[in-house]
């Protein structure tokens, strides 16, 4: 594609030839290929302007930059504001507008993306609708599946899938939309059928620093920029504040509060539950938890705007397969293990909370720990929930980065308020001693990774799986 058709109506500086041809679009440098546009971005700790020369060198004809590189001499440089949102609109460009031609669903929230996102692709699945998921544990259409490493994908990533997607024949896409990507314009350049707003705790304050920030970010995608009708949990503080502000139609959810849809008379059923919708409807879920009750309903309103009837909703939510990662269990011994994704307070919360109620007279027990070179306001919050909710506590370890896994868990142990509790900082060994000092009947939680299949220390991500770990356990018992 021409250069020039490109940067139509973009606001920009332009050095050089704008009739070349543009092959790929890059924005790191060891990937560049001939006939590449690179775009040099600003980072929070390197600066993309230091990979120009090696963009070159690999083939790059133009760069996108946000300052003029002087003695660049027989490559186009455009010279822009911000080098990111422009990123996000040259790629839906290079890639034809693949967006267009899908209906795109984006939830956003602390907690429940993952969740919702698979509900609603499950019950439009079962209305025999094709449909893609995006997010947190990889991209999925047309029983394949694609790695990205983020929850929401790079815009030139993300547009590339959306033009597969629509060779697919796939018209559906439930997505999840993190407050990063909103900050980061990723999602600049086109526009969502519907957005959900889940809730706001505590996370990611390394980045945003307050929660004002944090949720102003959020606030973004609901705007008409970005969409064109909201759903938005009234039980959530933040989810009230959203909706007294936005100038969008939306409707809202709750289980505690009134709301355009609401849930009563959970039941706990076997190893699920059901409620009935405010309309008269029965839902049945197969996972436990209010706070599924809570994204079921995030959905329901998503499917209802949709206009899928709702046989379909309730034969597609109780057909629903296991979310990899969220509430996972395995029998080991008598001992029913849950393995689940929570990696924030709240997160912790719902799920030891959901776990206390199947344990009944059992103990329960929590094996958790926290990233590390995140923020580390939120470890003794946890450690303290966990202590308050589970009988016993093992502190271990869950992607330390570049910290000492001693001093993360040290933060952690700062808010335990009893004695019950150890320190085992291997985490497989840390899963082994929940399983031997449990018996019959009890529940252990293993929270944070969910189904992350590594452990990130010191740069290296090495081969990991609580789901592994335990199903090894539960083989060698059974020897």
């Amino acid at each position: 594609m021409k250069l020039f058709s490109l940067l139509k109506n973009i606001n920009c500086r332009v050095l050089g030839n704008m009739v070349i041809d543009i092959k790929g679009l890059y924005h790191k440098d060891t990937e560049v290929k001939e006939g590449g546009l690179f775009f040099s971005l600003r980072g929070t700790r390197v600066d993309g302007s230091n990979y120009v020369l090696s963009a070159i060198k690999n083939g790059a004809v133009a760069i996108v930059t946000e300052q003029e590189i002087q003695n660049l001499s027989g490559v186009t440089q455009i010279v822009v504001k911000n080098a990111r949102e422009i990123m996000s609109l040259v790629a839906c460009r290079f890639y034809g507008n693949p967006a267009n031609k899908l209906k795109i669903i984006g939830v956003t929230g602390t907690n429940g993306k993952t969740t919702i996102t698979n509900m609603i692709a499950s019950v439009l699945e079962f209305a025999g609708k094709k449909t893609a998921i995006i997010g947190t544990n990889g991209i999925y259409f047309c029983g394949m599946k694609y790695s990205t490493g983020l929850t929401t994908p790079d815009p030139i990533e993300l547009q590339k899938y959306f033009s597969l997607m629509i060779k697919n024949k796939v018209e559906y896409v439930a997505m999840e939309v993190s407050a990063h990507a909103i900050d980061l314009h990723k999602i600049d350049g086109f526009m969502f059928e519907q957005v959900v707003f889940t809730n706001l705790t505590e996370d990611h304050l390394d980045y945003f620093k307050t929660m004002e920030r944090y949720f102003e970010a959020k606030s973004k995608l609901f705007t008409r920029k970005y969409t064109k009708f909201a759903v938005i949990n009234f039980d959530d503080t933040y989810g009230k504040k959203l909706a007294s502000s936005i100038k969008l139609p939306y409707v809202t959810y709750a289980i505690n509060e009134n709301a355009n849809y609401e849930a009563t008379k959970i039941e706990v059923i076997d190893a699920g539950q059901k409620f009935i919708l405010n309309n008269g409807y029965e839902i049945n879920l197969s996972m436990a938890g209010k706070f599924n009750v809570s994204n079921a309903l995030a959905a329901i309103c998503v499917l209802l705007n949709l206009g899928v009837s709702i046989s379909d909703i309730q034969n597609g939510l109780k057909k629903m397969k296991q979310v990899d990662g969220r509430f996972n269990t395995m029998l080991v011994a008598g001992v029913l293990v849950v393995v689940d994704y929570a990696h924030t307070p709240d997160g912790l919360k719902n799920i030891l909370i959901a776990c206390r109620d199947i344990a009944g007279k059992g103990k329960l027990i929590s094996v958790f720990g926290c990233g590390g070179n995140r923020e580390t306001q939120k470890r003794s919050i946890m450690g303290e929930i966990s202590s308050k909710i589970a009988n016993f506590t093992i502190i271990t370890s869950d992607n330390p980065r570049f910290e000492s896994r001693e001093a993360i868990a040290k933060d952690i142990e700062k808010g335990m308020i009893n004695s019950n509790y150890i320190i085992e900082l291997d985490r497989a060994k840390a899963i082994e001693k929940a399983i031997s000092i449990s018996k019959k009947g009890d529940v252990i939680v293993v929270a944070g990774k969910g189904s992350e299949p590594y452990i990130d220390e010191n740069g290296v991500k090495m081969p990991y799986s609580d789901m592994a770990q335990i199903e090894k356990i539960r083989s060698e018992l059974n020897d």
